[in-house]
C-alpha cells in the first residue's frame, strides 16, 4: 500500500509539475533550466570529467576552459529538455501536429524514404521531439526506450507518445517489437549512442573504442533496411526545432556478419559524429561513453550480429 501511495504522489506531482512547466513563459523557464544545467555541471565533478573527457576527444584544438563552457551550455541544453517535453505533451493532448514547432527541411521526413526503415540518432537536441516528428507523417513508428518505474507515470508517458503516433517498446526486450513492427513494413527509432554494458560491438566514437548498441543495425544488416541517421536540433532558445540527417544507406552485406556489422555501426557513429558537430553546445556530454571496453587483448569487433536481445546501457 505505500508504494501505491507513493506512486501515486509521485505522479500526481510529475502532471502538475508537467502543467506548470508547459505554461511558464519561454524566456522564464528555458533561461533558468539553462541556468541550472550549467551549475549542475560545474559542481558535478564526475560528470563534468566525463563530459571533458569526450570534448578532448572531439574538440582537440580547444583549450581546456574552451571545453569546460561549452559542456556547461550543453547541460544548460538538456536541463531544457523536461520542458520541451511538457510542452510536447501539451500539444498532443490538444490534438496538435509537431509540424507546427519542427521545420522538417529537406529530411521531409526520411529523405524519400519509404518503409520499412530504421532512424537512429543521438541524446542531440530534443530526440524525444525528433522522434515524435518522424511519427506523425506516417501514422506510426515504434523506438526502445527505458520504461519508467513507476507504472502510473509510464502509463501516463506511453499514452501521451501515442497520441503523437509514438509506439514505445521497453528496453528489456523491445528489440523484438521494434523487429515485428519493420517486419509489417512500418518505421523504427532508436537513440543507439550510449554506452552498451553487454554484448556491444566495441567501434570507435570521437576516435576512441566504445561499447556501441548494436540490435538496431543487426535488424538492418539481415533484412536489408535502409538506415537514416538524424535528429531534431533545437533553433533559438525555446520551443522550436529542425531536423537533419545524413544521406540514407543500407548497410553492406559481403558475407562476413561481424565485419559487416562492425563497419555499419563504425558509418552510423561517423553521422551521429558530423550531426553533433553541427550543434556540440545541445549533445549529451556528461555520459560515461567508454565505460565498457574490450577485454584485454580483445578485438575491437563486438559480439554475434545475428542475436536478437539488445543491449544495456
Amino acid at each position: 500500500m505505500k508504494a501505491r501511495t507513493a506512486d501515486r504522489l509521485v505522479y500526481w506531482l510529475a502532471r502538475a509539475a508537467f502543467g506548470v512547466a508547459a505554461r511558464v513563459p519561454q524566456w522564464l523557464g528555458y533561461g533558468l533550466a539553462r541556468a541550472l544545467g550549467r551549475l549542475y555541471f560545474h559542481l558535478d565533478r564526475r560528470r563534468a570529467g566525463y563530459a571533458l573527457h569526450l570534448l578532448q576527444n572531439a574538440y582537440p584544438g580547444l583549450t581546456q576552459a574552451e571545453r569546460v563552457r561549452l559542456g556547461a551550455r550543453a547541460t544548460g541544453n538538456l536541463f531544457c529538455v523536461p520542458l520541451d517535453m511538457a510542452r510536447l505533451t501539451r500539444l498532443l493532448a490538444r490534438g496538435g501536429e509537431v509540424r507546427s514547432v519542427v521545420d522538417y527541411g529537406p529530411v521531409g521526413p526520411g529523405l524519400g524514404l519509404a518503409p520499412p526503415f530504421l532512424v537512429l540518432s543521438g541524446h542531440l537536441g530534443n530526440w524525444e521531439v525528433g522522434a515524435v516528428a518522424m511519427a506523425q507523417p506516417w501514422g506510426r513508428a515504434d523506438a526502445v526506450a527505458r520504461v519508467a518505474k513507476n507504472p502510473l507515470l509510464q502509463q501516463w508517458i506511453l499514452h501521451n507518445r501515442e497520441r503523437g503516433g509514438l509506439l514505445i517498446h521497453p528496453r528489456r526486450g523491445g528489440i523484438r517489437g521494434l523487429a515485428n513492427a519493420l517486419a509489417a513494413g512500418g518505421v523504427g527509432l532508436q537513440v543507439v549512442d550510449q554506452n552498451q554494458r553487454l554484448r556491444g560491438v566495441f567501434a570507435p566514437f570521437f576516435g576512441e573504442v566504445a561499447s556501441c548498441e548494436r540490435a538496431a543495425v543487426s535488424l538492418a544488416l539481415r533484412h536489408g533496411y535502409p538506415i537514416l541517421v538524424g535528429a531534431a536540433l533545437r533553433v533559438g532558445p525555446g520551443f522550436r526545432f529542425r531536423l537533419v540527417a545524413g544521406e540514407p544507406f543500407v548497410p553492406e552485406r559481403t558475407g562476413d556478419k561481424a565485419r559487416d556489422l562492425y563497419a555499419a555501426i563504425v558509418r552510423v557513429n561517423r553521422e551521429l559524429e558530423a550531426l553533433i558537430r553541427m550543434a556540440p553546445d545541445q549533445y549529451l556530454w556528461i555520459h560515461d561513453r567508454y565505460r565498457t571496453q574490450p577485454p584485454p587483448g580483445g578485438a575491437a569487433q563486438g559480439a554475434d550480429p545475428g542475436a536478437d536481445d539488445d543491449g544495456e546501457e
